[in-house]
């Protein structure tokens, strides 16, 4: 054997002990931690006893209604309403139709009407346009509403949505594609002057905001568009 040779035998055989002396050393360590076939993710029952009663607790207080409005796709909201009725995430779902041409009513939905308790149906005299969204949430019994177009499947996102609210529940909440999300950045506008940081979100692709927040919008609709309500 050349000196080269057993020179690159001796570092091999070095690292080899190095490497099974770190094994045991970090077995024996985390031997707390370590169950064969299961992981401890390091928290206690009580833990987790108590983050399950605060989601609880969260879902309580920051219930929610469905806001759908409907213009002439019946079909299109029978299938999203049949969805946000299934999900048993919503206390009620309320209908806006905004077609004064047509009078909806739940039998259109669904033969069964005694599984539609939870939805109304708002027949509005006039098309609101997007105004009606917020008058739907408004009419909710609920802290908050979802609101969200009724050809768009929320089904991917939805509870992480309602999770990312009760979080933090007294911004809007809502969620676009990635084009959408970048052009609505050119609608953002910072003032430090006046406090001002405020922007643009498209609420179609699915979105939580307070009633309250519902009820201050249209305020400001009538003070600052009242004579331009095409606006």
């Amino acid at each position: 054997m050349s000196l080269l040779s057993l020179f690159i035998f001796q570092i091999s055989y070095a690292l080899l002990n190095i490497k099974q002396n770190r094994s045991t050393n970090s077995t024996e360590d985390n031997a707390e931690y370590n169950y064969g076939d299961y992981i401890n993710i390091g928290f206690s029952e009580f833990e987790l006893v108590q983050s399950k009663q605060r989601e609880i607790d969260l879902g309580q207080k920051y219930d929610l209604t469905a806001i759908l409005l409907h213009w002439k796709r019946p079909a299109s909201v029978t299938r999203a309403v049949n969805y946000l009725r299934d999900s048993n995430l919503f206390k009620e779902i309320i209908i806006w139709n905004n077609n004064p041409e047509i009078i909806l009513k739940k039998t259109q939905l669904h033969k069964n009407t005694s599984s539609l308790t939870t939805i109304r149906i708002i027949n509005s005299k006039e098309n609101l346009k997007d105004e009606a969204k917020y008058r739907a949430c408004v009419e909710a019994k609920t802290v908050a509403c979802f609101y969200a177009d009724d050809d768009w499947d929320t089904s991917f996102y939805l509870k992480s949505l309602i999770a990312d609210f009760r979080a933090d529940p007294y911004v809007l909440h809502s969620v676009t594609e990635p084009y959408t999300f970048y052009t609505n950045l050119v609608w953002t506008y910072f003032d430090n002057h006046i406090d001002l940081h405020t922007g643009f979100s498209w609420i179609g692709c699915g979105s939580i905001f307070l009633r309250e927040y519902a009820q201050q919008h249209i305020q400001y609709l009538h003070i600052f568009l009242k004579n331009n309500r095409s606006k």
